[in-house]
């Protein structure tokens, strides 16, 4: 080393070296290469999910969603009021059409069967507790063990099955998901419709806001590079300042031209900061980081992914009930054909019998398909309308004050029914492996399978990237003025160490 310092020469150029050495220590000291790796694993993660046509789609998405949630919420659970305003609308009714109770029950089950059907299963979740007395009554029934009998029913009815089995944990969780969290203004989500606002109005809404910043950040090669760049250059300016060095020790005084690489090397510098656009594209990634920070809380991540772990039992729910294509419904008679032919009994009988032992869950089988209550809200709303001598809008508001859950349930139903396997203003949403989604079922899988595990596998690699010092718009300056400082020495060099 003492023989590199010998001249003033070879001093110049060991400067030149340092400065690369500097640049690589910050490389290193900054935690560059892990903190914008990781930062461009989750761009590379992400980037799906913010082009033009997946965040139109998502808006559209969580609107159906949300669709959803209002027309289960008042029916799953005792709290959603669906069940205790049934006896509030029999007696709205009677009290108008001057019928008895038992007689508008009867108008209904003639005018209305799958909705009269669907009024005596709430609230749902109490199917739950008859499932353990129905296995038992079919076991015994058709003289086999209850596990033979869940065997059975989920290998010739596994579209029954699916639903019984998924409104177990939909109904456990529906009021009180596994992990609560607040949303961004500290509300509080412990329930679906909790979760679906949190979704429309804070992800899905910053994801549109962002998606802007975001295809900045993510334009001509994103973040990754960068500290690969710095290295670079710090390694090259190392290698070509101890070499000049070495020369001008041995009497070999390197000329101007060797300064001007040094000076190409911090103009090419200035030139990528310039034509990469790295001034505007990392204060977009600041502003994206900002925006984004609240949903990538570890207590945020992990509600939103056992919340959408809860919306996908809840659709796994529906699926079967939904529509005729969902198959549960041609089921139904298969299971009276199934158990006649092992008990001798009729399928009347047989029908009478289930509704004995397990009365909420054969409505629910009489109920469906759920397209039926919808196909026939329009019929009953017409019926109640001439029955209780009331217009067709002022029959609405006033099933809107006494039974707002219902209302809002049976006014919903249709459009969810109608659009299940075709769902309106997706657009040209695909997952992430570039499979088209349009129906529910997809849509539910879209969120559970592709977006969450951006927010749960790359949750360390934001939270490098947004707290680590420093912030990302530091790295613009930094690499200008390390451009130059090496055009500037350089320029030095040839004009001062050079002559001498």
């Amino acid at each position: 080393m003492k023989g590199l310092l010998s001249n003033a020469s070879s001093k110049a150029w060991v400067g030149v070296a340092t400065i690369g050495a500097v640049v690589v220590l910050l490389v290193f000291a900054l935690q560059l290469i892990p903190r914008l790796g990781g930062g461009q694993d989750l761009i590379g993660a992400a980037s799906p999910a913010l082009t033009d046509s997946q965040t139109a789609g998502a808006g559209g998405a969580i609107g159906f969603i949300s669709k959803y949630v209002d027309t289960v919420d008042p029916l799953i659970t005792a709290d959603g009021g669906g069940a205790g305003e049934v006896p509030k609308l029999i007696a709205l009714v009677a009290k108008q059409s001057r019928l008895s109770a038992a007689q508008v029950r009867s108008a209904l089950r003639r005018e209305a069967p799958h909705t009269e059907a669907l009024l005596r299963a709430l609230p749902l979740d109490s199917i739950t507790r008859e499932l353990v007395l129905l296995e038992a009554f079919l076991a015994e029934t058709l003289s086999m063990t209850e596990t033979q009998v869940q065997a059975a029913l989920a290998d010739n009815f596994p579209r029954l099955s699916q639903t019984l089995s998924a409104l177990v944990p939909t109904g456990n969780g529906w009021n009180v998901i596994p992990q609560a969290f607040e949303r961004f203004d500290g509300q509080p989500v412990r329930s679906v419709p909790e979760l679906r606002t949190y979704l429309r109005d804070d992800l899905i809404a910053v994801v549109d806001r962002q998606k802007d910043n975001f295809q900045k950040v993510e334009s001509k090669g994103g973040i990754g590079y960068i500290p690969w760049l710095l290295l670079l250059v710090g390694i090259v300016v190392i290698v070509f300042g101890l070499t000049r060095a070495r020369a001008a020790a041995g009497g070999s005084n390197p000329g101007p031209r060797d300064w001007g690489v040094v000076v190409g090397v911090g103009v090419l510098l200035l030139a990528i900061v310039l034509l990469l656009s790295y001034f505007p594209r990392l204060s977009a990634a600041d502003k994206t980081l900002d925006a984004f920070e609240p949903a990538f809380t570890e207590e945020r991540v992990t509600g939103t992914r056992e919340g959408i772990a809860l919306v996908h039992e809840a659709v796994r729910f529906g699926d079967p009930i939904a529509t005729v294509e969902g198959g549960a419904s041609a089921e139904v008679p298969r299971l009276l054909r199934f158990i006649s032919s092992r008990t001798g009994l009729s399928r009347r009988e047989a029908l009478s019998r289930l509704r004995g032992t397990a009365p909420r869950t054969t409505a629910v089988l009489e109920a469906i398909p759920l397209s039926a209550v919808g196909e026939e809200v329009p019929h009953l709303l017409a019926f109640l309308a001439a029955r209780m001598r009331m217009g067709g809008n002022r029959l609405l508001l006033t099933l809107r004050k006494e039974t707002p859950g219902l209302a809002q349930a049976l006014e919903n139903v249709t459009a969810v029914s109608v659009s299940w396997n075709s769902v309106p203003k997706l657009g040209g949403l695909e997952n992430f492996d570039g499979q088209r989604v349009r129906t529910m079922p997809q849509l539910a899988n879209y969120f559970s399978n592709d977006v969450v595990p951006v927010l749960d596998e790359h949750r360390e690699d934001f939270d490098k990237l947004a707290n680590t010092w420093p912030p990302v718009t530091f790295f613009p300056p930094l690499l200008v003025i390390v451009g130059l400082l090496v055009v500037g020495y350089g320029v030095y060099g040839m004009r001062v160490v050079a002559r001498a």
